[in-house]
């Protein structure tokens, strides 16, 4: 009898469906915007380091070749000491919403938090990735050590520091997830030049250690990356 009661006054109560809303919607005069434009207008919303730590790396990379040619080797440990804080900077903007507490009112904008967290993900990567292609392009070609293990020595970093720091923002609180990140960008980048001052790059052992780590990075930053986005689109 209860359950009966219930289902009646849901149908009672029961709002009926709009009638024209998409046609009344299209008819409102406000500016619209493609997602190729609105992906273009948030790229003045990337914080300034972003831009600051990927042009430090870019540029310290051709003044290393510039000022010391030969230097090869010094070119790929310098690009792996920065690259860490690059992935730091990047996690903690994709995170930016979360940090400091904007996810319900992004998630009502016209725009809502999956396209915005989508955008920024998809600048910042393409930014990272000019900014590493490049200084492996030229750390292959004036180091001892080719393209292809430049590239693994150069990314290993990068991809394992993003996807610990978006673990640590997920689940840290605001206040110390910065710091942990720092923390964890920090000890990767020491272990890189302890590894580089010892001859640890170029031996067979650590082409496997940083494959593995590679790869393990890869699928920690991506799996991340979806549980954020699925995230945002609950949060909706």
């Amino acid at each position: 009898m209860r359950i009966k009661l219930k289902r009646e006054l849901r149908e009672a109560f029961a709002l009926p469906k709009p009638k024209g809303r998409d046609a009344f919607l299209a008819a409102i005069p406000y500016p619209k915007l493609s997602y190729s434009e609105f992906v273009f207008s948030q790229i003045g919303y990337i914080r300034k380091k972003i831009w600051i730590i990927s042009g430090i790396i870019l540029l310290g990379a051709i003044g290393t070749v510039c000022v010391i040619p030969e230097s090869g080797v010094m070119l790929v440990w310098i690009t792996s000491a920065f690259v860490p804080f690059l992935a730091m900077a990047t996690a903690a903007e994709i995170h930016r919403s979360n940090i400091f507490g904007m996810s319900e009112i992004e998630a009502g904008c016209r725009f809502a938090l999956p396209r915005i967290v989508g955008a920024r993900m998809l600048i910042t990567g393409i930014c990272n990735f000019v900014v590493i292609a490049s200084v492996t392009i030229i750390a292959g070609i004036f180091s001892p050590f080719g393209i292809v293990r430049s590239a693994l020595y150069i990314l290993t970093p990068y991809v394992s520091v993003c996807g610990i720091s978006l673990v640590i923002f997920d689940r840290a609180e605001r206040e110390n997830g910065a710091y942990l990140s720092a923390a964890v960008a920090l000890g990767v980048s020491i272990v890189g030049v302890l590894g580089c001052e010892r001859g640890f790059y170029g031996e067979r052992l650590a082409d496997t250690f940083m494959i593995t780590v590679c790869a393990a990075g890869i699928l920690l930053a991506a799996y991340q990356m979806k549980k954020i986005c699925n995230s945002a689109a609950l949060n909706m």
